[in-house]
């Protein structure tokens, strides 16, 4: 579960690069050089540039970060589902051990039964630590979809025309500061959430 913590930035860069890029229009002429103008975008005989930092817009962006707090919450609760049944499997199975090594158990069927019981728990467990990790999986995807539809809407609505080609942090080595449009993302996408 922990890796997915790891993965979900990565994940959430790729669909926001997607969306990005699908919504930029592409240049009438190709050979032209760009030129870093005096305003906050870089231009090119009208193409206009711009620069999102998606690591920092997924760290100030509330509604990302609400999401995250909730998977990381529901997490914990499983977490602590499963340490308790496997601590009560372990209880069982070293009372078990007790008492076969004691020959407690009134027969050798009795013991048996005891030791398919245990299996069974442990089979169970099993089970339901995977239905976890899937259902956590699942509940990640969603908030991924949730988290890139919200900042694909306001890119269309809010971005779209004012930007020729906007860039992410996925494919750049460097980017001035001048065409950084970052935060002003971030702002209008918590100013849209806090709607």
């Amino acid at each position: 579960m922990k890796k997915f913590y790891k993965i979900l930035p990565v994940i959430a860069l790729a669909a926001f690069t997607a969306a990005v890029f699908t919504q930029c229009k592409k240049s009438e002429s190709s050979d032209k050089l760009l030129a870093i103008s005096e305003s906050d975008s870089c231009q090119a005989s009208g193409l206009r540039v711009a620069y999102i930092n998606t690591d920092t817009l997924l760290e100030k962006y509330e509604l990302a970060k609400k999401l995250n707090d909730e998977i990381l919450k529901k997490d914990k609760t499983i977490r602590a589902n499963v340490n308790e049944r496997s601590k009560s499997l372990e209880k069982d199975v070293s009372e078990f051990q007790r008492k076969y090594n004691n020959n407690a158990f009134l027969s050798q069927e009795r013991a048996e039964q005891e030791y398919q019981r245990i299996n069974n728990r442990q089979q169970e467990l099993q089970e339901y630590v995977q239905r976890m990790e899937i259902e956590a999986m699942q509940n990640r995807q969603k908030v991924i979809q949730v988290v890139s539809d919200s900042i694909q809407n306001y890119i269309k609505s809010e971005i779209k025309g004012k930007y020729d080609i906007v860039l992410n942090n996925a494919g750049t080595l460097h980017v001035a500061d001048k065409i950084d449009i970052t935060q002003e993302v971030v702002d209008g996408l918590n100013a849209r959430y806090k709607e």
